[in-house]
């Protein structure tokens, strides 16, 4: 007999979760990368403001798992 298969569901809120992620971390490491190559308070406070947010991110996915 033929049995209905089951059908997988996106969730878009979770794609919508890890897209954004993936474009804060991206973001972060640029401004990190950048700022790095040059000398000055300014860049430095813009190196920890991109380590600042990979934290934050870091935090916020070992929360989920806990």
């Amino acid at each position: 007999m033929n049995t209905p298969r089951h059908r997988r569901t996106v969730d878009v809120r979770e794609v919508v979760t890890a897209t954004a992620a993936l474009l804060v971390f991206l973001v972060c490491v640029t401004v990190v990368i950048v700022n790095q190559q040059t000398v000055g308070w300014v860049n430095f406070l813009a190196m920890l403001a991109g380590l600042g947010g990979l934290i934050v991110m870091l935090a916020l996915y070992n929360r989920r798992f806990r």
